[in-house]
């Protein structure tokens, strides 16, 4: 039987974050890791919310920008519980975990389109990736070890 997205068991033992690091990205800032949920009053998540993002997350979030040569908006990272249900996440969201991004199809010649920028991402080790009319959702559900879920 075919596994949903959302019941993937991994497959292995991912990587955990270290807990008294802070993530750190090349490319993107507090603001664009952070919950957005204050925002539409979902919640009083503030700037330290994007200590939730995972590192692995953010290491392959840089690799793309570099491998598609320019800046890309991410519409959302770390989504709190709160907010997740407000905006109608599954409950096992992994962007309730940290280890998910929503990145928009940017307007580069090379990558113009949905298909053209998940082909950049399939090209790093994210666990998953769904294709969107917007962009595409990559995510390290399993610290980005375990490549082969999309949608």
């Amino acid at each position: 039987m075919a596994r949903g997205v959302t019941d993937y068991i991994c497959s292995g033992t991912a990587p955990a974050d270290a807990a008294d690091e802070p993530a750190r990205a090349k490319y993107f800032s507090a603001e664009e890791m952070m919950c957005h949920g204050r925002e539409q009053g979902h919640c009083n998540c503030g700037t330290e919310s994007a200590n939730n993002v995972s590192q692995r997350l953010l290491e392959l979030l840089d690799r793309l920008r570099e491998s598609i040569g320019g800046p890309l908006e991410v519409s959302c990272m770390y989504r709190c519980p709160t907010h997740n249900a407000a905006v109608g996440g599954v409950a096992n969201s992994q962007h309730v975990e940290g280890t998910a991004a929503d990145v928009q199809t940017p307007n580069y010649p090379h990558c113009h389109t949905p298909e053209q920028l998940k082909w950049y991402a399939q090209q790093l080790p994210f666990d998953g990736i769904g294709l969107y009319d917007w962009g595409v959702h990559v995510d390290v559900r399993c610290g980005g070890v375990s490549a082969g879920i999309e949608w």
